[in-house]
């Protein structure tokens, strides 16, 4: 057993992550990330490479974290999550 929350905080601290949810699929930790566009645009980062910028993230968080723990891929959203009136994602529509 493992809690999302801990991976989901280790990646909502780095730079160009907007929101994350973490699930389980497979047997296999998945991260599912929505990049956050208008720092990407500010710091001048074209959007082809988000996908290494990430991979290096996953390799940084796995790096601290046990085996039983560790993302075993990060799946790039287009769209925000969808979220109750609270502003939380609706963790339940994508497990």
């Amino acid at each position: 057993n493992i809690y999302p929350e801990e991976i989901e905080s280790k990646l909502s601290n780095k730079e160009l992550i907007g929101e994350c949810l973490v699930v389980g699929r497979n047997n296999k930790i998945v991260a599912m990330v929505y990049p956050d566009h208008e720092k990407r645009i500010r710091k001048g980062i074209h959007k082809i490479k988000i996908p290494s910028i990430l991979d290096n993230y996953k390799q940084e968080i796995n790096a601290a974290l046990p085996a039983y723990m560790q993302i075993s891929k990060i799946q790039i959203r287009e769209e925000e999550f969808e979220k109750t009136p609270k502003k939380s994602i609706k963790r339940y529509l994508y497990e």
